[in-house]
């Protein structure tokens, strides 16, 4: 069974819907951004301010999502197997 590593996801509200954003992801990214995921859009990057300006999500808005997530980055087809932990208070504020 292969290793899988930790990587820190949060989760916000915009526009009613949760947002997952990956606190780990800052090194990918264009400076002051960190890498968001929605259903409609999926991957992209969001401003650190635009993350300040959402409310946190709470669990029950999150859920579904962060299931979803954690199927996906588990077994992804391109090998590298994640472990999504939820850190909301990791939330840039």
């Amino acid at each position: 069974m292969a290793t899988m590593t930790n990587y820190r996801v949060a989760y916000v509200l915009s526009g009613g819907e949760p947002v997952a954003v990956f606190l780990d992801s800052a090194s990918d990214c264009n400076p002051g951004n960190l890498m968001t995921y929605m259903r409609v859009g999926e991957h992209d990057e969001g401003s650190i301010e635009w993350v300040r300006e959402q409310p946190p999500a709470v669990e029950y808005q999150y859920r579904d999502l962060h299931a979803y997530l954690a199927r996906r980055y588990a077994d992804p087809p391109q090998g590298g197997s994640l472990a999504l932990v939820i850190d909301q208070t990791g939330l840039p504020r």
